[in-house]
């Protein structure tokens, strides 16, 4: 399989291999599994006289036991499955918290992952996703349709070591498209119903740069029916002209707090040649995952946007290893040009935080304490030495 990944000088080098280890298996080539049936079933492949011709040891019961590794498991999450022997909820999943949960283990347990593959029901498609992963090589789409009568079920294998049966099948059920799970989901976002904001309405221009207009969100977890498949997006705006835009992500590069965008610029051209100008405050959120062995009431730091700041979080109660925090800060830059040249990154960051005992500081802070901190250790060395 995967014939289409490789060049036809590998596949003579792994056909001579299979036909060592068998010579009598035929060697059908494809690409994404699409085989007959008839190739794969019913082709009596197994013989024991030619078995035996092989390998004469193979029905002696004083032959070593097969050892196989314990740590290797397999878990499957299957809402088809009898009730008595369901681990997860029933119900359509959120496409983004779905795909969110897959690419953190992919990311985060990928080497200990060996398969990972799926059929998932997602709430506002018509279509089956089907995805499968090696390791941290992720595939997945939209493909065939639900048929008529067919339940609408999720079903995933992991085959891997270490694999926590308890917190896969709890992160399942944290990215049905519950009211609970939406609500939390809503609660994510930087803005609510009502909020006055901007957003971006075209692309960059070159004479006149990029285009903003003024609104007001009117709704969060927006679907219509022209969208992608599962996608669901964070705002529906209502500009001052009575129009209204679908904004599909919560970053600022699309949407931010009213009169934001200009103090921006504004805050930019006043700056020049000053010894410091204040930015004004703006709402960042983010998300992080709690590590493992850290549980409720303990505190464990957290690099978050794109490494902006570092946060010390304090994991709420019902929250434990695994479970996704969100980080909703308001955070005050100060510092920018100091006339004459400055030190880049004089500034210094504050931040307030929804998750009780957060605190926030910035890299440039971080990182000289870390100076100090391996200019100590080396000195200690040096002493000792």
């Amino acid at each position: 399989n995967k014939t289409d990944l490789v060049t036809e000088a590998d596949l003579a080098r792994i056909e001579a291999r299979l036909r060592g280890i068998n010579a009598f298996a035929p060697i059908r080539r494809c690409s994404r599994g699409d085989v007959s049936v008839d190739s794969v079933l019913n082709i009596h492949g197994f013989d024991l006289q030619r078995a035996l011709q092989t390998n004469p040891q193979l029905l002696n019961p004083e032959n070593a036991p097969t050892q196989h590794d314990k740590t290797v498991t397999s878990v499957s999450l299957d809402q088809g499955a009898p009730r008595h022997m369901r681990t997860v909820q029933k119900g359509d999943l959120d496409f983004e918290l779905a795909t969110d949960f897959l690419e953190y283990i992919a990311e985060s347990q990928g080497e200990d992952i060996y398969r990972m593959k799926g059929v998932l029901a997602v709430a506002h498609s018509q279509q089956k996703y089907i995805y499968h992963a090696v390791h941290m090589t992720f595939s997945g789409g939209f493909e065939e349709a639900w048929q008529p009568g067919e339940p609408r079920e999720s079903k995933m294998v992991f085959i891997g070591k270490g694999l926590d049966e308890q917190f896969l099948a709890s992160t399942f059920n944290n990215c049905l498209a519950t009211p609970e799970n939406l609500t939390r989901k809503a609660s994510t976002l930087r803005f609510k119903p009502g909020d006055a904001v901007e957003c971006r309405t075209t692309g960059f221009d070159a004479e006149e740069g990029e285009r903003w207009a003024a609104g007001t969100v009117v709704e969060v977890l927006h679907r219509a029916d022209d969208m992608a498949p599962g996608e669901v997006a964070p705002y529906r705006v209502r500009l001052e002209d009575g129009s209204e835009l679908t904004v599909l992500t919560d970053e600022g590069s699309e949407i931010v707090g009213a009169n934001s965008h200009g103090d921006e610029e504004d805050g930019e051209e006043a700056g020049e040649g000053c010894e410091a100008q204040a930015a004004p405050q703006q709402q960042q959120q983010f998300r992080v995952q709690v590590p493992d062995g850290v549980h409720a009431g303990q505190a464990f730091p957290a690099t978050v946007g794109g490494g902006h700041l570092i946060f010390q979080i304090t994991v709420p109660p019902g929250h434990g290893p695994g479970s996704w925090l969100t980080v909703t800060a308001p955070v005050e830059a100060t510092g920018g040009a100091r006339a004459g040249g400055g030190a880049e990154g004089s500034g210094a960051a504050a931040a307030g935080n929804s998750a009780e005992g957060t605190h926030a500081r910035t890299t440039h802070q971080a990182a000289s304490e870390g100076e100090a901190d391996h200019e100590a250790d080396e000195a200690s060395k040096r002493h000792k030495a």
